[in-house]
């Protein structure tokens, strides 16, 4: 990890620790001045993490016109299988017909994932997963991954190795560690594309 990538991580991890206070405010609820427009977001933490390391992400995503943005919670021992059927029933209760759009960082989206193979179509409209744990030969061809090329914990696919399949896309961001994925510009810059690209038809008219 060079020294740039050193600072951001420890710039993250700061912004990560400073974010626990604020978990008061997330848990009050974020209410709704006006009925959302969009169809729900729905972001996952990472392992050990919690919903107000998102909120500085969730904020971005509602100044770009997602205002239905929700917070998954699972307990931190808790398995895969257990997270993936707990977000199948959140994600279908807020899904109103309409599917949702799937960001998870780190386990999260992993998580995510698991839930996005095997969903009803439609379920999930976007699946957006920041450095989370992944296999060669997994089958997610929707899924827009967005990796660190200095992450420590979660190294960028090589791409020689990859399924075909394993992903729709991979985006590796230079000099950039596990932490700092979520407050990278570029990294929101295309999660607001994907977003956009997949929105339902009424609210792209909306927006």
């Amino acid at each position: 990890m060079n020294s740039r990538t050193v600072i951001t991580e420890i710039a993250a991890a700061g912004a990560l620790i400073s974010s626990y206070p604020m978990d008061w405010l997330v848990k009050r609820g974020e209410p709704y001045f006006c009925e959302p427009s969009s169809e729900p977001v729905i972001l996952l933490h990472g392992f050990g993490g919690g919903r107000s390391n998102l909120l500085a992400l969730a904020a971005y995503l509602r100044l770009a016109r997602f205002d239905n943005v929700s917070y998954f919670e699972y307990p931190r021992w808790q398995t895969i299988a257990d997270s993936v059927a707990q977000l199948g029933r959140v994600a279908e209760e807020k899904s109103d017909g309409n599917g949702v759009h799937l960001i998870g960082h780190s386990l999260g989206g992993t998580v995510a994932r698991r839930y996005a193979t095997d969903a009803p179509k439609g379920a999930v409209r976007s699946l957006i997963t920041l450095g989370s744990p992944y296999s060669y030969g997994q089958w997610s061809p929707t899924e827009v991954g967005i990796f660190g090329d200095d992450d420590p914990i979660v190294p960028a696919p090589i791409a020689e190795l990859t399924n075909s399949v394993a992903f729709g896309r991979i985006v590796t961001l230079h000099n950039v560690g596990h932490l700092a994925l979520i407050f990278h510009p570029e990294a929101l810059r295309i999660i607001g594309t994907e977003l956009r690209a997949n929105r339902a038809p009424e609210s792209r008219a909306a927006a």
